[in-house]
């Protein structure tokens, strides 16, 4: 039984050095954080002599403030790790909508949202979607967050859920849909809808797929973003 125990304490040890770490509050912070009297991890921590381990309410305290101790390894999973997303607007899933949604500046509302180890260091945007094309994906009322192309370098793939902009009579307009590149380079988005209405693709010519032109100016139709995270209500 000893060695159970020793092992559980072992884990338990490191997974609170790892939120110490991550953190940087001491043991008496991340105590009094979970509320609980801060002598239960400071002696746990400090006494090399002991042999128990933290009881199961300390440690669902610990787990539900600092995410869970794994099994398979004692990395931590900080939940209160968190970035401030600008919430730009609304993006119509069914039609286009005025506006650049990439040039816009002096944002009011911001999300909080975990980092995307995928892109550090790249700007992201919020979007709430409105419509119903593409509601098998993003139900109207879905917060999508978007990179840039221009951002992450690369170009379009078939599957990408993007954010397409279309210019006319010097405004741009924007929608939301699912890309797919042809053998011939032509463009197509794709509605994900329950409404028979919304079934049709949108065909654009093949330059629409470069959001960075070497000359600095866009074509009709491109595609500027790309959807990396959704949030929605279940």
């Amino acid at each position: 039984m000893s060695n159970v125990n020793d092992s559980v304490r072992s884990r338990q040890r490191t997974y609170i050095l790892d939120i110490r770490d991550q953190t940087g509050k001491s043991f008496s912070q991340i105590a009094r954080t979970v509320g609980v009297a801060p002598s239960t991890i400071v002696r746990f921590m400090n006494d090399e002599a002991a042999n128990h381990s933290l009881s199961a309410t300390t440690m669902a305290r610990l787990e539900n403030e600092f995410g869970p101790l794994t099994p398979q390894s004692n990395a931590l999973i900080p939940s209160n790790s968190s970035e401030l997303v600008p919430m730009v607007g609304r993006i119509q899933a069914g039609l286009w909508q005025s506006g650049d949604m990439f040039a816009q500046e002096g944002y009011s509302e911001f999300i909080s949202i975990t980092p995307d180890d995928r892109y550090p260091g790249i700007k992201r945007w919020a979007f709430r979607v409105q419509g119903d094309s593409m509601d098998l994906l993003y139900p109207s009322g879905t917060i999508v967050v978007a990179v840039s192309y221009c951002d992450i370098a690369r170009l379009p793939k078939t599957g990408d859920k993007v954010i397409a902009i279309r210019q006319e009579n010097g405004l741009e307009e924007a929608t939301l849909k699912e890309i797919e590149i042809r053998d011939d380079g032509r463009v197509v988005l794709w509605p994900r809808s329950t409404n028979p209405d919304f079934s049709q693709a949108i065909v654009l010519p093949k330059s629409s797929l470069n959001p960075f032109p070497d000359n600095g100016c866009h074509d009709e139709y491109r595609i500027a973003g790309m959807i990396i995270q959704s949030i929605r209500r279940e």
